[in-house]
């Protein structure tokens, strides 16, 4: 175990700021899907999708892996995201036994739009970092 470095006032500021920074983000995130008649869960599905490095998609382990939940809370979302035409599913042609996710043309659209403001959001969030990663070089 490494010896522990002293904790000083500025670092519980320090945490507290980038903790409630990344909880704004996340109230904001989710507000932003609610607006476009999403969870957040299905916001965070639809990005799991489009942001798979490999263009047949993600299977339903690969999402669960992704959001951080269970095998069966991921088939169940997925099961209302396709209900709601944002995805769909497809047979991977390698492995008959594994279903592939990708996003509908409607999914597309509104992962784009959410992913726009995303980033406008997230430049804000960047600049509180860097001001933060700043004071700790001091």
């Amino acid at each position: 175990m490494s010896p522990r470095r002293r904790v000083h006032d500025a670092d519980y500021r320090r945490l507290l700021a980038v903790r409630t920074g990344l909880r704004r983000f996340e109230r904001w995130s989710a507000d932003q899907a609610a607006a476009c008649g999403l969870t957040a869960s299905q916001h965070q599905l639809l990005l799991a999708i489009r942001g798979h490095d490999q263009p047949q998609g993600p299977t339903i382990s690969q999402v669960a892996d992704y959001l951080l939940i269970r095998h069966h809370s991921a088939v169940e979302l997925a099961d209302r995201t396709e209900r709601l035409d944002l995805i769909r599913r497809h047979r991977d042609p390698d492995d008959h036994r594994a279903v592939r996710l990708q996003l509908a043309e409607q999914g597309e659209r509104l992962l784009e739009s959410l992913t726009s403001a995303h980033l406008e959001e997230l430049q804000q969030l960047t600049r509180l970092f860097d001001t933060l990663a700043g004071t700790l070089k001091r």
